[in-house]
């Protein structure tokens, strides 16, 4: 078969790339040679320029792709030539990105996800193609011809699931995605002596000293609302129109206003369903339910699980079943850990901040005993994770484990034959407590991903190890 170039539009981001890649290299120039003369600037600027608009285009002609009979196959490289050969049937997912200026051209980026990838990039990648290719490409995927493209998927899904703006603003609003946006304010802060000249922090000190404590916290309360507000605007754009589809054996995901992101994943390739719930969330009764695949094609969010359902009511948990049959009907009850096992993990919590409080106290005193509020934190996660603890076999081949880490509840339904490995631990302590450590080993991406029931009673944890080797 011909190979085929990729849609000429693709060029500009090319460019683009190479523009910004060769920015530094030409400060670090301009500052070593700062004696050169404003001609001199400008020819050694026009040269970078010149050369990496052209290695985008080189990159752009050498890259080319071929959709045979049975596999898809990729040349790129300029210097050092490349071939990438993916049978249709080594594909676990499909993923499609559109930026908002893709979409008047209809053209997609296309990344491919196989079972033997070895790193977190997507083994094939054609940065932008059109529509046309991408139905080209799901139907031979799923086991259709190229001729069948337009018809295969111009048919209706069975099942769809929309968020409507109500759910949204729940998943939006009750998000702990102001953590990360404080932690990186407080790291800039840390930062500002090696960032900032000194007579600029002190200036900025003096003035502040001259404020009441009312403007101060008013001024942190305005910080507060702002991270609050970016992180809010920043899950509404992600989720965006967000729809689920079942269509045959697949499930499709759309969602995003700058960027629409679409997963194609194969209900096959489905290695378990997750239910989380931060703490607000449970407090609120809302759900999200999300599924671990054997591929990495989620765009490192959310732990690189595929959401199924950003938000729905806990009641409403059983609108899943209809992409995925086998999840139960209901949530089981659990068989939790005894509170002799519920104190070991507070205990186990306060010993691991213990130690840094004491050096901050004593290297930074007095000041530095202000980090003896990371006790009753502790403490508090300790206890959190003992009460959310727990362990079900729902049926012979089905079963459910529940923790709680940084006041978030994980439910995991897991079908007996995805699990890769399971072992039952015990330190010489735990055996005359008659507790062990049961551990799950799921294929999660290219990696293994581990799901641990810490303080089981002995007796539970056999018997699970017992169900699992039957």
């Amino acid at each position: 078969m011909t190979a085929k170039h990729l849609h000429p539009l693709a060029i500009l981001p090319m460019m683009w790339k190479n523009l910004v890649n060769v920015i530094f290299s030409v400060l670090i120039v301009f500052g070593l040679f700062k004696a050169l003369k404003q001609w001199q600037y400008f020819t050694i600027l026009g040269i970078v320029v010149s050369l990496a608009i052209l290695l985008a285009i080189l990159k752009y002609w050498c890259l080319t792709y071929e959709l045979g009979n049975q596999a898809i196959t990729i040349h790129s490289g300029v210097i050092f030539r490349q071939q990438i050969h993916i049978p249709y049937n080594r594909i676990q997912t499909l993923q499609l990105k559109q930026w908002f200026y893709m979409k008047p051209f209809h053209v997609f980026a296309v990344s491919i996800e196989t079972a033997g990838q070895s790193h977190a990039k997507a083994e094939g990648q054609l940065p932008m193609v059109t529509k046309h290719v991408v139905d080209q490409l799901q139907a031979v995927v799923n086991g259709g011809s190229q001729t069948s493209a337009i018809t295969t998927y111009k048919t209706k899904p069975s099942t769809v699931y929309r968020i409507n703006w109500s759910d949204l603003n729940a998943y939006a609003v009750t998000s702990m995605g102001i953590m990360p946006l404080l932690i990186a304010l407080g790291w800039l802060y840390g930062k500002l002596d090696d960032i900032l000249p000194q007579k600029w922090l002190n200036a900025v000190l003096s003035r502040t000293s001259q404020f009441s404590v009312l403007v101060i916290v008013g001024a942190v309360i305005g910080v507060l609302i702002t991270g609050i507000l970016i992180s809010y605007l920043i899950i509404i754009q992600r989720y965006y129109h967000f729809q689920l589809a079942k269509q045959d054996q697949r499930l499709l995901t759309e969602k995003g206003f700058f960027q629409r992101n679409t997963i194609v994943a194969s209900l096959d390739r489905i290695q378990a369903v997750v239910i989380s719930q931060t703490i607000l969330r449970q407090w609120l009764k809302l759900v999200s339910v999300q599924v671990i695949l054997a591929s990495s094609a989620t765009n490192n969010e959310d732990q690189n699980n595929l959401v199924m359902m950003p938000v729905v009511k806990q009641q409403h948990y059983s609108q899943a079943r209809t992409f995925i049959q086998w999840l139960p009907q209901v949530l089981p009850t659990y068989t939790r850990i005894s509170p002799w096992a519920k104190w070991l993990l507070i205990r186990n919590a306060v010993m691991i901040v213990t130690v840094p409080v004491l050096i901050l106290g004593i290297v930074f005193r007095p000041w530095g005993w202000l980090s003896l509020v990371a006790l009753p934190i502790a403490v508090g996660l300790g206890a959190y994770s003992g009460r959310n603890m727990g362990v079900a076999i729902l049926s012979p081949q089905l079963m459910s484990t529940q923790d709680g880490h940084f006041f978030k509840r994980s439910t995991y339904l897991i079908p007996k034959h995805r699990i890769q490995a399971m072992m039952v631990t015990q330190s010489v302590w735990m055996k005359r407590a008659q507790l062990a450590h049961l551990q799950l080993e799921l294929r999660h991406g290219d990696a293994v991903q581990e799901v641990e029931v810490r303080y089981l009673p002995a007796q539970v944890a056999q018997s699970l190890y017992e169900w699992y080797r039957r």
